[in-house]
């Protein structure tokens, strides 16, 4: 990111929008947008116009079994669906109900047919990944009907005794509700360059819920640079804009690295402002870079914009660079997002699924529509953080910011090593980093 101040100061018609320019060196245009204006964007999802630094029932039909005497016996009891064996003085007539022991004349054994056993039961729920609904519980089965009794044997062979009834299947117990998939997670980081003196004490404070941070430059800043190995933060470099020299990003970006993040917003006109096309004759020069460095690469990170925009619409935006580019080399689709309300966050990702390519959030805070109270704002944080990640199509996400003056009750942290409520809700929010 440039050194200069940067703010955003776009022209709207002066009933349309309400204007506040947050002129701190990560400065950002926060802009309340009229019912007006939000009505003509798509789907009407939120809009930021700012900126920042940026059993087998088995019927065994009670297996009727004959003696030699009569067959004829045998065919008229009805039994045509048991098991036909020769008797013996001795053998057994068995059914799902039981057994009993055939006459020892000529009599054919009564037949003993009971009906299935009781349904099986149900299988409790599964967990998946979400925290779901309960699984509902098997149904009792039916009971089974008792084996009729025998006919009497031409000799002296008692009539079979009728099978016991099947008992009715168990109801199964209710699954408990899916836990996350995972203990732990390294989506979460926080866009913030850390460019302090107690940069050490603020990310020992971050670090057992956040992993990842970057600072939109391609090096950690002067204060990040000597810490945050040592407190296990992982830093992503950025090419913000054009106007890059590949040789000195090569050399800007420090061992260790393992994406690069593409253009920052750069349908905005005061930020990366860069056409779909322009940042598509650009693309060769990113690839070049994460060869060398061995970089995955996250495309350019686009957001809606009203006023001062080469592109208001970010699919739009998204489809016209790949159009100009269809052979360029992504890997992820870079987005921003900052409406307050978890219901647009979901349309606004489920969206960018059309890409086919996984997503990093790479901004998101309750800014538009604001100021929102720090309630609002840490129901809001703790809602999306929880979606975001068990969200599969979401790779990464990052909260703006760790301080910023440009949005109210957005910060994460306080003084030196400090983190506020928000802050706390958000790194100990589940599940924890990996180790």
């Amino acid at each position: 990111m440039p050194n200069t101040e940067r703010c955003r100061t776009p022209q709207f018609p002066e009933q349309d929008f309400e204007i506040s320019i947050d002129r701190a060196a990560h400065g950002r245009a926060v802009q309340k947008e009229s019912s007006e204006s939000r009505a003509l964007l798509a789907r009407g999802t939120g809009r930021r116009f700012g900126s920042k630094r940026s059993a087998r029932a088995r019927v065994l039909g009670g297996a009727s079994l004959l003696g030699l005497g009569s067959l004829v016996a045998w065919l008229m009891s009805g039994c045509v669906t048991g098991q036909l064996v020769d008797g013996g003085t001795g053998d057994t007539a068995q059914g799902s109900g039981g057994s009993v022991p055939l006459g020892t004349a000529t009599g054919a054994g009564g037949s003993n047919v009971a009906q299935s056993s009781g349904g099986a039961s149900g299988v409790a729920g599964s967990a998946p990944s979400h925290a779901g609904s309960a699984a509902v519980g098997g149904s009792a089965g039916a009971s089974g009907v008792g084996g009729a009794s025998g006919a009497s044997g031409n000799g002296s062979g008692a009539g079979g005794t009728a099978g016991v009834a099947g008992s009715a299947g168990a109801v199964a117990t209710a699954g408990a509700a899916g836990m996350p998939a995972t203990e732990c997670s390294n989506k979460r980081g926080v866009a913030y360059a850390f460019d302090v003196s107690s940069a050490n004490q603020d990310m020992s404070v971050m670090k057992s819920g956040v992993s990842w941070f970057y600072g939109w430059a391609n090096a950690p800043s002067a204060n990040a640079a000597p810490v945050y190995a040592a407190m296990d933060m992982e830093f992503v470099p950025m090419v913000w804009g054009g106007g890059f020299n590949v040789a000195n990003v090569v050399k800007a970006i420090p061992a260790g690295a393992k994406y690069l993040l593409g253009f920052n917003e750069p349908n905005f006109g005061t930020e990366a402002n860069l056409t779909a096309q322009a940042a598509a004759a650009l693309w060769p020069q990113i690839e070049a870079i994460a060869s060398q460095k061995q970089l995955q690469i996250v495309s350019p990170a686009v957001n809606y914009c009203a006023g001062n925009c080469n592109q208001t619409d970010p699919f739009q935006w998204l489809d016209d660079f790949f159009a100009a580019c269809p052979n360029c080399k992504v890997d992820y689709i870079g987005a921003h997002w900052y409406a307050c309300t978890i219901n647009a966050l979901e349309d606004y990702i489920t969206q960018m699924e059309k890409y086919n390519k996984p997503i990093w959030l790479t901004e998101f805070a309750c800014a538009d529509g604001g100021p929102y109270t720090p309630d609002q704002v840490k129901t809001y944080a703790l809602q999306a953080t929880n979606w975001l990640e068990h969200e599969p199509s979401v790779f990464r996400y990052s909260w703006f910011s760790g301080r910023t003056d440009g949005i109210p009750n957005v910060n994460l942290l306080a003084g030196a090593g400090v983190l506020t409520d928000l802050g706390t809700a958000y790194v100990n929010q589940a599940p924890k980093r990996c180790p």
